[in-house]
């Protein structure tokens, strides 16, 4: 991305392999578009370019120091947004997650990374109960990597370090938020109500979830964040169908997410 201008915003996503076809790039794309108003571009590190939008711009993903068949068990190939040169220094870079859904603005976010710096990730969420608990009185578990936001060249070292010696990063961390989270340079968290978990927030336990069946959306969420089960895409079913984990589940479509999917062209 040489020729660029060092202030420049860009919103950065990651795809390989087939678990998420383009459409998950572009529907992201698009919802991005309608949320920062801020000029920014949006690129994809990717290894099959093939469905993307033309708004969208490919990158390679940066050569990694992994096999392909150890890329999926921890996302590791995340570390390349840490290459240096991968983007212009002094740029504000936003990372997404590809299955995520924006739902309102993005501009803070930019804004809060251009003031603090540093590296800014989303405190891991803790299990529904501890939830009711003041944030101040919840254990700390750490960084979830799904929105990750930084200036381009300020956090090189975490990929050096995980390049220098591979075998004992993998043996320190299970993943690469882990990683991120023993290495980054001056971390802060996004403000709680900003990223929420959608499995955490927006469905019940079992039994309660066979009662309160209603997936409500979370109000002041700018973005909502899927890990785990379920994916977005299976809350486009058929009425009744089941989707989500073995005690957190639900029934048929949720109305808000396939809005969400038609509006931004999924």
């Amino acid at each position: 991305m040489a020729g660029a201008a060092a202030d420049e915003i860009i919103v950065v996503c990651l795809k390989w392999g087939t678990a998420y076809p383009a459409h998950y790039v572009n529907v992201l794309r698009r919802a991005v578009a309608e949320h920062l108003r801020t000029p920014h571009r949006f690129v994809c590190l990717t290894d099959v370019a093939e469905g993307l939008d033309p708004a969208v711009k490919p990158i390679d993903i940066p050569p990694f120091p992994l096999p392909r068949e150890r890329w999926a068990d921890g996302i590791w190939p995340k570390l390349t947004l840490f290459t240096p040169g991968l983007f212009p220094p002094g740029a504000v870079v936003l990372y997404l997650d590809v299955d995520i859904m924006v739902t309102g603005a993005l501009d803070p976010l930019v804004d809060r990374v251009r003031a603090a710096r540093g590296l800014h990730v989303i405190r891991e969420w803790n299990p529904s109960l501890v939830r009711v608990l003041p944030l101040a009185w919840r254990p700390d578990r750490g960084a979830n990597s799904s929105v990750v936001g930084f200036v381009a060249g300020e956090q090189d070292h975490i990929l050096a370090r995980f390049k220098a010696d591979p075998a004992a990063a993998l043996a320190a961390q299970r993943n690469d938020q882990e990683f991120i989270n023993a290495h980054a340079a001056d971390k802060h968290y996004w403000p709680e109500p900003w990223c929420v978990s959608f499995k955490r927030a927006c469905v019940w336990y079992w039994p309660l979830n066979i009662v309160m069946r209603t997936i409500r959306q979370p109000k002041d969420a700018r973005v909502i964040v899927f890990h785990g089960r379920p994916n977005p895409t299976d809350l486009l079913c058929a009425p009744g169908v089941r989707w989500g984990a073995r005690r957190k589940f639900g029934f048929g479509p949720v109305p808000w997410v396939v809005d969400y999917w038609r509006r931004f062209g999924g």
